[in-house]
C-alpha cells in the first residue's frame, strides 16, 4: 500500500513548486535592500559574529559579577523572482531564512534592574530557525509585505540611531520602546505602503503567543486563537537637508492580562500607543527619542521615555567611528510597588563603536543603573562593556 500524504504536506509540496516554478520564468537580477544584487534562483548568504563582555561595580550581588555571551547568525536570501528594469529596482520576492545560535546570560541578576542591559545575550541555545518568510514588492516598490515567521520589532518603533544591539546600543530600553509589549518571533503578516518618499503607513498581525524556538504551527492554531496587531505611520520631512522620521504605533493585544494589584480580575483588548522620532540636527549628529503608554493595571511600566544623541567622526580622521550616549526612564505601575521600591527606573548608556576594517568592529560600553534592585536604597551600579563584531 502506498503512503498517503496528508493534505498540509501536499499544500507545501505545491507552494514550493509554485516558488521554484518562478525562478524558470525569467532570470533577471534584482538589488534587494541590505542584501544587494542578486539573480533569481541564486542565494546569498550573510553571517555574523557578536560576543559580549559585561562587568558590574555596585548592585545587589557582586561576588562574580561579569558575564560572558554571544551570537552566531546566519542569513540565507534567495531570490524568486524579479521584474526586468534597468536599474534593477523592479518588483521582487525573495525568500529569507535566518538561524541562530547563542550562549551566555545577561548580568541583570547581579545588577537588580527591571531593564534588559544587554539585548544581544540570549542565553545558552543551540542553532534554530529564527526567522522564515518571503517578502514581496509591487507597485514600483511601493507596497511591501512579508509572510511567516516574522519579528515585529524588525518593522516597528524604528530608529536610525538607536534600534539595533549588534551595533548600537547594548540595553533594550534602549533599541525599542520599553511599553510596547511585542510578541515573540512567531507566524504573522506585515505590509508597508509608502507613497512619497516622505510618508509611510504600515501594519502587522501576529501570533500574539508565539514563542521563537517553536514551531510556529504550535502556538498559532493550538490554544485560544490570540493574535497581536500594530499600525503605525511615520513622515520623513527634510529640515535644510536634514534628515529625520516622526513615527506613530498603536498596538492591540487581546490576550488576558492579570491586574497586578492582586485582585483575581483579568483584562482583554489591551491597548497601547507610543512615539519615535530621529533627526539629524547637522552632517554627523543625529537625535532621537521615543515615548510610550501602556495600562497601568495590567503592565509593569505605565509610561516610558527615551532619548539621546549619536555622533559620526567624534574623532577627527576616524570617519567610520561612532559615540553615542542615551538615556531612559519607565515609570511603574503603583500596583505592584513594594514598600522601599522606586517607582521611576533611571538608565544611562554610551558606547564608542570602533570601526577596524569593513567586517570588524569593537565597541566599548559604558551604563549606569540608578536604582539597582528597583530600591531607593541602593547607590548606583556601574557597568562596564565590551562588543566585538565580526561580519562575513
Amino acid at each position: 500500500m502506498g503512503h498517503r500524504r496528508s493534505p498540509t504536506t501536499i499544500a507545501m509540496l505545491l507552494i514550493l513548486c509554485f516558488f521554484f516554478g518562478l525562478t524558470l520564468i525569467r532570470a533577471e537580477e534584482c538589488d534587494v535592500p541590505d542584501v544587494g544584487v542578486l539573480s533569481v534562483g541564486r542565494y546569498k548568504f550573510k553571517t555574523s559574529l557578536t560576543h559580549y563582555w559585561e562587568g558590574a561595580v555596585n548592585g545587589v550581588d557582586t561576588k562574580n559579577a561579569d558575564r560572558l555571551a554571544g551570537l552566531y547568525d546566519l542569513d540565507l536570501f534567495y531570490l524568486l523572482d524579479a521584474e526586468s528594469a534597468d536599474d534593477w529596482m523592479g518588483n521582487y520576492s525573495v525568500l529569507v531564512v535566518s538561524t541562530q545560535a547563542s550562549f551566555g546570560y545577561g548580568i541583570e541578576g547581579k545588577v537588580g534592574t527591571f531593564y534588559d542591559l544587554n539585548d544581544g545575550a540570549k542565553g545558552d541555545h543551540d542553532i534554530f530557525i529564527d526567522k522564515l518568510f518571503v517578502e514581496f514588492t509591487g507597485l514600483d516598490r511601493r507596497l511591501t509585505w512579508n509572510i511567516g515567521k516574522i519579528d515585529m520589532i524588525d518593522y516597528f518603533d524604528h530608529s536610525a540611531v538607536a534600534n539595533e544591539y549588534k551595533t548600537q546600543f547594548f540595553a533594550y530600553p534602549l533599541v525599542q520602546n520599553q511599553a510596547i509589549p511585542f510578541p515573540s518571533k512567531g507566524l504573522g503578516i506585515r505590509a508597508i505602503y509608502e507613497p512619497a518618499e516622505d510618508w509611510f503607513v504600515q501594519a502587522a498581525i501576529a501570533d500574539a503567543q508565539a514563542q521563537k524556538r517553536e514551531t510556529v504551527f504550535r502556538t498559532t492554531f493550538h490554544d485560544e486563537d490570540h493574535f497581536f496587531s500594530v499600525i503605525e505611520t511615520g513622515v520623513r520631512p527634510r529640515f535644510w537637508g536634514l534628515d529625520g522620521t516622526y513615527r506613530l504605533t498603536l498596538w492591540y493585544d487581546p490576550q488576558d492580562k492579570e491586574y497586578l494589584d492582586g485582585s483575581v480580575r483579568s483584562k482583554r483588548d489591551d491597548l497601547g500607543f507610543g512615539l519615535s522620532m530621529d533627526q539629524q540636527i547637522d552632517a554627523k549628529t543625529t537625535l532621537f527619542f521615543r515615548y510610550g503608554w501602556a495600562d497601568e493595571s495590567v503592565h509593569e511600566i505605565e509610561d516610558f521615555v527615551s532619548f539621546g544623541l549619536e555622533v559620526k567622526e567624534p574623532i577627527e580622521g576616524r570617519s567610520r567611528d561612532v559615540f553615542a550616549v542615551g538615556y531612559a526612564s519607565g515609570l511603574r505601575s503603583p500596583d505592584n510597588l513594594g514598600f522601599h521600591e522606586e517607582r521611576e527606573l533611571d538608565f544611562v548608556e554610551l558606547y564608542y563603536r570602533i570601526q577596524i576594517n569593513d567586517d570588524l568592529h569593537v565597541s566599548p560600553n559604558l551604563q549606569l543603573v540608578m536604582d539597582p534592585g528597583n530600591s531607593t536604597g541602593e547607590s548606583p551600579a556601574t557597568i562596564f562593556g565590551l562588543r566585538c563584531r565580526y561580519t562575513f
